[in-house]
């Protein structure tokens, strides 16, 4: 009976040990895969990918979005730059592909872009930025939309606020797959960049293009992209923000109906909402507005540059 007891205590005192062992050999293991993973060099560097790049010249407008593809070697641990302002990108193909926008308020002054990996910086790029008129238009809309109480200015700085935080979220890579499309086809009722007079006295810049469509008109997402917001503004009603990646967005307004929630990744093409006339309106119509590398650009300068897109 002793023989047997101290059997059992033998054989659980090495099992004992066979475990500690066992964790032992686990934490050690662990500890020599970390400190392999710091030590770990970064994938080195063709020394002569420089001599690949090919610099693009090309040309844009006030208000407008161009479609920049670079042919060479890059790395996407590097950054690309234009007027010292960092631009996302994607590579394809031996290709750098970015989109450029360039403000309405433009100086119509040339510059050059650049991309730097490591201590290495080449120039990929020369912009000519080419002049362009816009138009103006009068409108007449509820003086309480123009000439704002304090209720409704804090309302619309908490709301500008809430815009600008939804467009620093925009990752480093596109969420689409092909060129943008128009959400709605009918006539364009106002047109991007036409300076407007509000009942004869304050003025702004339209930075987005109106369409006609009638309450209850179905509106289509431009493009692939995720749902950022889905909610009721002052100014532009019940509105939809698409961030696309890449640092482009898109905006439907005056919705009359809003079919999607904020967090929902939608096709190209999908019903998003309906048309209406909530908000400052003077009517049913779709608001249609486009931000690129937080720029407001005309729309079908966005279309026309996705087109160029390598497949």
């Amino acid at each position: 009976m002793i023989k047997i007891f101290l059997s059992c205590l033998l054989l659980m005192f090495t099992s004992s040990c066979a475990l500690m062992k066992s964790r032992g050999e686990i934490s050690q293991q662990k500890n020599e895969e970390k400190e392999k993973l710091e030590n770990k060099e970064a994938p080195e560097v063709d020394k002569q990918w420089k001599l690949t790049i090919e610099p693009q010249n090309i040309t844009i407008k006030p208000g407008e979005a161009t479609l920049l593809v670079v042919p060479g070697d890059f790395y996407q641990e590097g950054t690309l730059a234009c007027l010292d302002k960092e631009i996302p990108f994607f590579l394809r193909d031996h290709h750098l592909v970015a989109f450029i926008s360039e403000t309405y308020f433009s100086e119509i002054k040339p510059y050059h872009c650049f991309y730097t990996l490591g201590e290495d910086q080449i120039k990929v790029a020369e912009v000519e930025v080419l002049p362009k008129r816009f138009p103006s238009e009068r409108i007449y809309v509820d003086r309480k939309k123009v000439f704002l109480s304090k209720k409704d200015q804090d309302r619309v700085n908490k709301e500008r606020k809430i815009r600008y935080k939804a467009y620093a979220s925009s990752p480093d890579r596109p969420f689409f797959y092909g060129p943008f499309e128009l959400p709605i086809r009918s006539k364009v009722t106002s047109i991007y960049g036409s300076k407007r007079v509000f009942n004869k006295k304050k003025q702004t810049q339209h930075l987005g293009t109106d369409y006609r469509a009638a309450v209850g008109v179905p509106i289509k997402a431009a493009n692939r992209g995720k749902i950022v917001l889905s909610r009721d503004f002052f100014y532009t009603g019940n509105t939809i923000v698409i961030d696309h990646g890449l640092g482009i967005f898109t905006t439907y307004g005056h919705l009359s109906k809003r079919l999607v929630e904020e967090g929902e990744v939608v096709p190209a093409g999908a019903i998003i909402g309906k048309a209406g006339s909530t908000g400052r309106s003077t009517g049913p119509h779709l608001h249609w507005g486009v931000t690129v590398n937080g720029l407001a650009v005309e729309g079908d300068s966005l279309i026309e540059a996705s087109l160029g897109m390598p497949r």
